[in-house]
């Protein structure tokens, strides 16, 4: 699946949230299995994650349609996407009921990054893909801090 809602909700006891609009495959996926893993893709996998998202699951078998490359997980049994930027496996902990929409708050079991664009916080050569809205996405952009020493 692609998706765009997710974000950190506890460092220290490595938390995180999804937001899935029900009628989703992937919703019924994550209830089914749950677990989840998100994938960091880069700017040169966006055609695939704009394939991957606009189509659904129900209808056809993403992996072998768009001829996806995937690792199995280390700490789950959810695969995740080769040659992304990162992974992070979740186990679900809570789910939440938000009208047509659920929010997942799960557990981090395992992370990894390729340590050329990660070392605990994305470096200025990484392009991680961020979805801005409807058909636009960026990546990072200028880094900035109240320190003297950038990073």
């Amino acid at each position: 699946m692609a998706l765009a809602w997710a974000m950190p909700v506890d460092d220290e006891a490595n938390l995180l949230a999804i937001s899935l609009y029900k009628e989703n495959f992937s919703y019924e996926l994550i209830k089914r299995a749950g677990e989840f893993v998100l994938c960091i893709p880069s700017k040169e996998q966006l055609p695939l994650l704009w394939k991957v998202g606009t189509t659904s699951g129900r209808k056809i078998d993403k992996v072998r349609q768009y001829s996806i490359e995937l690792e199995n997980g280390v700490k789950s049994r959810v695969p995740h996407l080769k040659n992304c930027l990162g992974f992070i496996e979740c186990k679900v902990e809570q789910e939440l009921d938000v009208s047509e929409h659920a929010i997942f708050l799960a557990r981090v079991l395992y992370a990894a990054a390729d340590e050329k664009y990660f070392d605990g916080v994305w470096k200025r050569k990484a392009k991680p893909l961020l979805h801005v809205g409807s058909k636009l996405f960026t990546t990072l952009g200028e880094f900035f801090t109240p320190y003297e020493k950038e990073r």
